[in-house]
């Protein structure tokens, strides 16, 4: 079936954007974040990580984090995902799966471009700056019935003819630029015994694309490939995209909205030696602490979007529309006059609303860091969801991690083994030598060992430095002054 007619069901499944993802992914970098060097790498997850850090300051020049899962299609195991990505070979259509059974679905998926940024360490206090370009889409508690029509499009003979009354669901996307300002202070210190540090981020959002939807009930029938009978639809969707009625291309980058976001976060350290953050090789071989343990509270905010924004609202509509396999729409105006004129008579009528709020993927978390020897930690974090509005929010995947690394100034090895929705394991890999970053949570979708429901992928590229540079230049035998 022609891809835009999939469109018309889209919407009134709450997922008109799920094509999207294939281009917008990333999430925690659970390999590297909890790092003692993860400098701006970790900030995403706890603001207040380098306050105290073994460094004086950090520039980062690029770094990003790719992430994609979902409870419902998959690609089976040695299909060489990876391999076919990079030489840009299509995925034959026999080597995706599905698991279908009877909970609701749910997928997310995200971005994470961090351009030029930098954190500065002080005695007492540390601070910084991040600039950003982020995606981020979910779409949670999708009825099976609807998820099978998405991933095999409305001619799937088994399920024409049949009766379907979906429970609520819903979704919601955004692609937004971020520039933020991160300040962060040591609360309390008792020489190497205890310490406990605060930070926080504020950050403005210059939002690009929105998109929501949100339906509490859908009642309907698909008879065949070109006909969707609605019995029944209550609910709404809105976006913030260009409608092509001028012709012009998309503008994906054109500022639609504006907003604001937070990050909070405490760190608290057990024996934390002062000394162990000094540029020397004694310093290499000291415990930098005992144990640490941080709370966060991330990405507390939204966008609201008011230029080329439109919110569409049925309250128990029907329609029998016909015709589907000739229709074409060639924008989204066009498609949402289609959509209003089939369940009200008027190409105008559904539209109800000019602005719309998307909230971002609010989370909590939970970071245990234990140190076993001056190189060895293990950690256990957890992520979990928090969505701040049960119509307009990017819903957060939630997650759980047990990582083991070795780790050093120069260089560092992580395994961590993440438990997406905290049920389904993926281990995972990450490495940082110098001033390079590379990992994966999701090892398995490389390696075509198992069948893949999503894939992760990290980078990073930035600098470390432990002592000011007139110091550096009198002290080439540093242990690695530069990371």
């Amino acid at each position: 079936m022609n891809g835009k007619l999939r469109c018309v069901f889209y919407v009134f499944s709450g997922l008109f954007l799920t094509s999207l993802t294939t281009a917008v992914h990333g999430q925690e970098m659970l390999g590297i974040s909890n790092s003692n060097f993860a400098g701006n790498m970790g900030m995403s997850l706890n603001p207040s990580l380098f306050v105290g850090s073994p460094y004086l300051n950090e520039l980062n020049y690029l770094s990003g984090d790719f992430f994609a899962d979902n409870d419902f299609a998959y690609v089976k195991r040695r299909t060489r995902l990876f391999s076919k990505s990079l030489n840009g070979e299509q995925i034959p259509e026999e080597q995706f799966g599905d698991y279908y059974t009877t909970p609701p679905k749910n997928m997310y998926g995200s971005v994470n471009l961090r351009g030029p940024s930098m954190i500065v360490n002080k005695d007492n206090y540390s601070w910084g700056f991040h600039t950003a370009l982020r995606s981020a889409v979910s779409a949670t508690d999708v009825p099976l019935h609807v998820a099978k029509f998405i991933k095999d499009g409305l001619d799937y003979d088994p399920q024409h003819g049949i009766n379907y009354t979906s429970t609520p669901f819903r979704a919601a996307s955004a692609v937004w630029a971020e520039l933020g300002g991160t300040y962060g202070k040591k609360i309390y210190e008792k020489r190497d015994k205890e310490y406990l540090a605060a930070a926080v981020t504020v950050k403005l959002l210059a939002g690009f694309d929105g998109f929501y939807a949100s339906f509490s009930d859908f009642d309907y029938i698909i008879p065949s490939s070109d006909v969707m009978q609605v019995n029944s639809v209550t609910g709404e969707y809105g976006h913030a995209l260009s409608d092509g009625r001028d012709g012009a291309a998309s503008k994906p980058f054109k500022i639609r909205g504006w907003g604001g976001g937070l990050d909070l976060g405490l760190t608290y350290y057990r024996k934390k030696v002062h000394g162990a953050s000094d540029c020397n090789k004694t310093a290499e071989k000291l415990k930098k602490y005992n144990y640490r343990a941080g709370l966060s509270l991330i990405d507390i905010g939204m966008i609201r979007f008011t230029r080329q924004t439109g919110v569409y609202s049925f309250n128990n509509n029907s329609a029998y529309w016909t015709g589907l396999d000739s229709a074409v729409f060639n924008s989204t105006y066009e498609l949402d006059s289609a959509i209003s004129m089939q369940f009200y008579g008027d190409p105008e009528a559904s539209k109800s609303a000019s602005k719309m709020n998307i909230f971002l993927p609010t989370a909590l978390s939970f970071q245990f860091d234990y140190c076993v020897t001056h190189s060895v930690y293990l950690n256990a974090t957890v992520v979990q969801g928090v969505p701040l509005s049960k119509k307009y929010a990017i819903v957060r995947a939630s997650q759980a991690a047990l990582s083991a690394r070795y780790e050093t100034r120069k260089w560092e090895v992580a395994l961590p083994l993440t438990f997406y929705e905290y049920s389904k394991p993926h281990l995972g890999v990450a490495l940082r030598y110098w001033i390079f970053v590379v990992g994966t949570d999701r090892l398995g979708s490389f390696t075509g060992i198992w069948d893949a429901t999503g894939y992760d992928f990290f980078f990073g590229f930035k600098s470390n430095f432990c002592e000011p540079a007139s110091k550096r230049r009198k002290k080439p035998d540093c242990p690695a002054y530069i990371n």
